[in-house]
């Protein structure tokens, strides 16, 4: 902005050139907004200029987008100053066109119609106009019943009525589905089992979130997996308007080694990947749609880039890492293809989201994205091990995403000046900022230590996720310091006054896996630590009622879907820790 005095205006996102006037204009029922096309540009520049006089508002774009996203500028200005608005003018334009949102609606919660309209809307308010739900058997295909029976799926008029909905705030709602790796719910099924890559008689083991995670990928030498895939893409497609099929095929961890173990080693890991994947892309693009993929396999095989790569392949570049440099991101540069870069809210697996890490990956990525002509931000929330990260805990990252991808320069990771915008917009408060700095803060009181941890820990599930050789070594000095700056913050939040429910949640249930792991250390590990808030019959009560609020906050968005996932495995640390009380 190039005047001082407008820093009492608080937008998201910030505009690139906003000059103050002298007089008001008085807002009234009948107050006067003028639209004028410019004559040059096409139907998705969302460039506009908005000028505020005593006389009205008057709206200059060369695009329906641009007068849209110029409408959601004067709502931001209605909010601050709801009586009279300053005479001003602002010019602006986005620095990425794609500015996109992708949310998790497969590994826990389905989330209701009313739900996804109430997640578009949201992105319309930040200008964000591109979004994509991640589907691996949430959605109720015509010919795999059994897939989806009793998951509560999305269903295609809940998807005809999403895209519409969408198209009617212009946002692209793009059509994402699993079709090479992160199989499991389908190669679990009796009669496609036999297409796993491995050896599984996968419909006779019992349910496991981490192989969802981790394990069943498709057999590419069998032919009916990619007939399987193929009439998943032919039922799923139509139901979009948009132009592009995001067809991931990410993290095929276990691609050569099983069934395809002696042709990989003949042909290479790399070249199985492409020739399957090249063979989706064509159905991809037979149904008119041009296909988008995660790039992270491929950027193993560099040298094989190129034969992905079309005019019409756009590749997702995702790393979430707080510290991410630029390396994925100036290989596909330099491999000549199109790319989004895709960092993420980092709040998977977390009762509170780290939004310090996902501010400076947030950051970070999109610089990087900018520097080297990316096409796009694709801003991605996940719900690993039955998504107990509820949706206003992704708010905070999802707007700090699109504030960056439409004004690349406007903030930095450290977002002091975003958290005063987003508690006003978000919230209507205007704290200075507090709201977000506690977000931030909380979100990194329980450190790596997750629900998936706790998943693995009464599994006993040797894996990426289990953590108690941390847990053993972790200061019980720093841990009752953590528990109990967590009370703090969550009396802090209900001392705000909004419908915080889910983020006083969170710090509840942050403060309880603190707690849980100093009882941990000394009931389980036998650690000599003193000073123990609580007896684990406490901790037992309050996870009780944890699971009951959960429940409750699950329902009032989502479908039941996989609830009984998450409140499994609660009641299984509970038991634990009633175990330990009695040892």
């Amino acid at each position: 902005m190039e005047n001082s005095a407008v820093n009492k205006i608080l937008l998201i996102p910030e505009v690139k050139e906003l000059t103050l006037r002298s007089g008001v204009m008085r807002v009234a029922e009948d107050c006067a907004v003028d639209f004028e096309f410019e004559e040059r540009g096409d139907g998705s520049d969302e460039r506009y200029t908005l000028t505020v006089s005593p006389e009205g508002v008057r709206i200059v774009s060369p695009s329906k987008q641009g007068f849209y996203r110029a409408g959601t500028t004067l709502k931001q200005l209605l909010l601050n100053c709801p009586r009279e608005i300053p005479c001003l003018e602002i010019r602006d334009w986005p620095d990425f066109p794609v500015r996109g949102f992708y949310h998790d609606v497969t590994r826990g919660r389905v989330p209701t119609l009313d739900t996804l309209k109430y997640l578009a809307d949201t992105l319309a308010s930040y200008k964000i106009n591109h979004l994509q739900l991640y589907v691996e058997h949430a959605f109720a295909f015509t010919d795999i019943p059994e897939l989806w029976r009793g998951k509560d799926p999305l269903t295609a008029g809940d998807i005809l009525e999403l895209d519409e909905y969408c198209a009617d705030r212009y946002i692209d709602l793009v059509p994402s589905l699993s079709t090479f790796g992160h199989m499991y719910e389908l190669l679990r099924l009796p009669r496609f089992e036999h297409l796993n890559e491995l050896e599984v008689r996968a419909s006779r083991t019992g349910r496991c979130l981490w192989d969802r995670m981790a394990h069943y990928t498709l057999d590419v030498s069998n032919p009916d997996s990619f007939e399987l895939v193929k009439g998943m893409i032919l039922d799923y497609a139509p139901l979009f308007s948009s132009p592009y099929f995001n067809i991931c095929c990410d993290e095929t961890f276990d691609l050569g080694k099983g069934k395809n173990a002696k042709r990989a080693e003949r042909e290479g890991v790399g070249r199985l990947y492409v020739d399957f994947v090249g063979k989706i892309m064509k159905v991809v693009r037979a149904v008119g749609k041009k296909p988008m993929l995660w790039g992270d396999i491929v950027l193993k095989h560099p040298e094989l880039i190129s034969e992905l790569a079309g005019d019409d392949t756009v590749f997702l570049n995702w790393d979430y890492t707080p510290n991410v440099t630029d390396k994925s991101v100036q290989t596909f540069k330099e491999a000549g293809v199109a790319q989004y870069v895709c960092p993420g809210v980092n709040g998977w697996s977390r009762f509170a989201t780290d939004a310090g890490a996902a501010c400076s990956n947030i950051s970070k990525m999109v610089r990087y994205g900018r520097e080297a002509g990316a096409g796009g931000v694709l801003n991605t929330d996940w719900g690993d091990c039955g998504q107990v990260n509820l949706l206003s805990n992704s708010l905070h990252g999802l707007a700090f995403g699109a504030d960056l991808s439409w004004n690349t320069g406007g903030v930095d990771a450290e977002c002091a000046d975003f958290d005063r915008r987003f508690s006003f917009l978000q919230w209507g408060i205007d704290d200075d900022g507090r709201f977000g700095k506690i977000l931030r803060e909380l979100g990194g009181l329980s450190g790596n230590y997750h629900f998936g941890n706790l998943y693995a820990w009464i599994n006993d599930k040797q894996c990426l996720w289990f953590k108690e050789d941390d847990v053993k070594a972790a200061d019980p000095v720093d841990l009752l310091r953590r528990y109990r700056r967590a009370v703090e913050l969550r009396k802090e939040l209900e001392g705000f006054g909004v419908d915080f429910k889910e983020y006083i949640w969170g710090a509840s249930a942050t403060a309880w896996l603190l707690l849980l792991l100093l009882i941990k250390k000394k009931y389980e590990y036998g650690q000599d630590i003193s000073d123990v808030p609580f007896s684990p019959k406490h901790l037992i009560n309050d996870g009780r009622v944890l699971v009951e609020q959960f429940k409750t906050l699950w329902r009032a968005r989502n479908r039941e879907s996989e609830l009984r996932d998450v409140v499994n495995t609660f009641e299984d640390v509970l038991l634990r820790v009633k175990w330990l009380d009695a040892v």
